[in-house]
């Protein structure tokens, strides 16, 4: 771990950098979903069907899920400011790359490239985060800059789609790029300078060590389902609200209208994060179930179905900070750990989300997609009832 050098205030004197790293991540997410609210575009531009479309995000997932652990591991040596700007501008580099090729071959390369960058971003991100807040506050920072996770899983693909319809599905691709440069010179500016603590150090085998511990363990497997059965629909949720008979230009206002509505879960769960953030999954997660197969159940209604969406984004909002606040919880020896074990199953999640989705897609179509996820979800909800499955609630300070 890393504390502030410099006399950095552990109260007030965190927030700048806390809003700072939530900002970084939320725009990271948003570069890794881009692609999910522009597969029909990307594909037509590219000459691939849709489900080819799908693995720009799934090929960045993959190089998250395989580099997480070891990458984050070799960069736990280095200055945690440094490696986190170095991580923007390989961002900037990999959506700038996306923003003007004409070959898929090298989208997919770049995409690759961006899933490097954000296999380090997670652990660099909370290295600092932690750093700049009392031990007590652990669960705050995290909550703070896991908010960036939550608001870029809420708005990153309606964004990404009004963006598009003003000319094409590069000009998102081509403003991120632009923020990543912009990040990257704020992150000198305005974060500490962060030291390696005395102790034992970062290392591979330590993540897949403290990886491996029934309670950091649970959380991963709870993290990776629950993420599968939310993206194997979500990645394909553009030709799925087509097929319901729902507009292009209804597609991006059902899109933001999910996007406010994660916003609204977010903020409604935030005041039990600390406290009681298993009891508050359990609870989420029952409502996600319900509105999933109302999704199925919607399919042919362009009304029903955005409405089911809508609703479906009031539940998923709350869902990436409570799994964070676990993974933290579960690791409380050493917090470090967390960020590497987390964003490898989050990513795990969602790579298997958009190949479970897709393989579905041809056996079900788009509208057998709800029912799909809602028997994922069925199963961890049922998993996560087994006593002392999830961290025990209650107050850490």
């Amino acid at each position: 771990m890393s504390e502030v050098t410099g006399g950095v205030a552990r109260a007030s004197g965190a927030r700048l950098p806390l809003l700072v790293l939530g900002f970084a991540v939320f725009v990271a997410v948003v570069y890794e979903l881009l692609p999910i609210g522009l597969l029909t575009p990307i594909a037509r531009d590219f000459g691939v069907d849709e489900q080819g479309a799908g693995l720009l995000v799934s090929a960045f997932s993959v190089l998250v899920v395989v580099g997480s652990i070891p990458l984050s591991a070799v960069t736990a040596r280095f200055n945690a400011r440094t490696t986190l700007a170095v991580v923007l501008v390989t961002f900037c580099l990999s959506a700038g790359i996306m923003a003007f090729t004409t070959s898929f071959g090298v989208a997919l390369a770049a995409r690759a490239l961006g899933g490097v960058a954000h296999a380090v971003l997670f652990t660099a991100v909370y290295r600092i985060a932690l750093s700049v807040v009392a031990p007590e506050r652990r669960a705050v920072a995290a909550t703070t800059v896991s908010a960036g996770n939550a608001m870029a899983l809420a708005l990153g693909v309606p964004l990404a789609t009004a963006l598009a319809n003003l000319a094409s599905w590069r000009l998102p691709f081509t403003v991120v790029a632009g923020v990543f440069a912009l990040l990257a010179i704020a992150v000198f500016l305005l974060l500490p300078k962060t030291r390696t603590e005395a102790g034992e150090p970062l290392t591979t085998r330590l993540v897949l060590r403290a990886a491996v511990q029934p309670g950091l363990l649970r959380v991963a497997v709870t993290i990776i389902v629950v993420l599968l059965a939310h993206f194997l629909t979500y990645t394909y949720v553009e030709p799925l609200l087509r097929g319901a008979g729902v507009p292009q230009q209804g597609v991006v206002l059902v899109l933001f209208g999910y996007g406010m509505a994660c916003l609204v879960g977010l903020l409604a769960v935030t005041r039990f994060t600390h406290a009681h953030p298993g009891a508050a999954l359990r609870v989420t997660l029952v409502f996600v179930l319900a509105v999933v197969i109302a999704i199925g159940l919607t399919r042919d209604s362009a009304w029903g179905i955005t409405i089911a969406v809508i609703a479906w984004g009031v539940g998923f909002g709350a869902m990436p900070v409570l799994l964070n606040v676990l993974a933290i919880r579960a690791s409380l020896s050493l917090p470090a750990v967390a960020a590497p074990v987390s964003n490898t199953a989050f990513n795990i999640g969602i790579t298997l989300g958009a190949i479970v989705g897709g393989q579905a897609i041809t056996l079900t179509g788009t509208g057998g997609l709800g029912f799909v996820s809602a028997g994922v979800l069925a199963l961890i909800v049922l998993v996560i009832l087994i006593p002392r499955w999830l961290p025990r609630d209650g107050h850490l300070d």
